[in-house]
């Protein structure tokens, strides 16, 4: 099967690749059929002539092939996972935008720009550290798009590259609640309250994630989920719990969690603007 039929077949149906594998290494272990005498005798021969070397005697034996294949099999899903993956985050880029042809040159200027092909290979790291689901190719998409809008790649080559750093240690339900950042509410207050120039100290994450999972801020997530993102945002600098007063209402203080700047710049990057 030639490379790009089996990248179409690979994002298709990647179950199928997987079981066929799977499927074709089981069948040749139960054909292997190594016996308890053999690797008992080969345990008892290293252990008494070489001690700490199990390991190496043990593969000289008729299963060396075959872990060797092992090995080389775990490379190659992997890399054929990873150029599926490649294809369907720029199929979602393409289907973010009216001009096609537009798109994909402004991907090109991308690539071959240095500073843009450095922020480009680090997208394709954190997409190669993950599943290819939904969340995270909606959020990498995203954030390519607004990437290939930027004049010079030189002058936001830092803070992008910052961006990105912090998008990689971000849970895909912490990056989809911070986008979200435009339906969380306010927070009834908390039982204890000690403020620090409006930064509320303590972890409030699952007063807020009982809150924002009652008013549907985030639906079809349960509030341990929700917790999770919130403590997440905020381990990373991304959120914040405070507390101050309302312009219309100045006597009264209420409670929210909200974005910190560099939370703003964050959800802006990965926003569908």
């Amino acid at each position: 099967m030639e490379r790009k039929e089996k990248i179409k077949a690979i994002i298709e149906h990647p179950e199928y690749m997987m079981t066929a594998e799977r499927q074709s290494l089981q069948k040749r272990i139960e054909n292997k059929n190594l016996d308890s005498e053999e690797v008992k005798s080969v345990v008892t021969t290293t252990a008494k002539d070489k001690g700490k070397s199990l390991v190496s005697d043990l593969l000289n034996t008729k299963w060396f092939d075959l872990v060797c294949d092992i090995a080389d099999t775990g490379d190659k899903l992997k890399n054929n996972l990873d150029d599926a993956k490649k294809v369907k985050l720029l199929g979602e880029y393409l289907q973010k935008t009216d001009n096609h042809e537009k798109a994909l040159k402004s991907l090109v200027d991308l690539i071959t720009d240095p500073y843009g092909l450095a922020l480009y290979s680090k997208i394709i790291n954190i997409l190669s550290d993950s599943p290819a689901d939904g969340d995270i190719l909606e959020i990498l998409s995203d954030y390519l798009k607004n990437l290939t809008k930027e004049e010079s790649l030189q002058n936001v080559f830092s803070r992008n590259k910052t961006i990105l750093t912090l998008i990689d240690k971000c849970s895909p339900q912490a990056l989809i609640l911070l986008r979200m950042y435009n339906k969380w509410t306010l927070v009834p207050r908390p039982q204890t309250v000690i403020s620090n120039g409006g930064h509320v100290q303590g972890n409030n994450t699952r007063l807020v994630a009982q809150t924002f999972v009652e008013n549907k801020v985030i639906e079809n997530v349960d509030v341990d989920d929700v917790q999770m993102a919130i403590y997440d945002l905020e381990k990373n600098g991304l959120a914040e719990f405070i507390s101050g007063t309302l312009n219309f209402a100045p006597d009264k203080t209420v409670f929210a969690e909200r974005t910190t700047k560099i939370g703003e710049m964050v959800k802006d990057a990965i926003s569908n603007n």
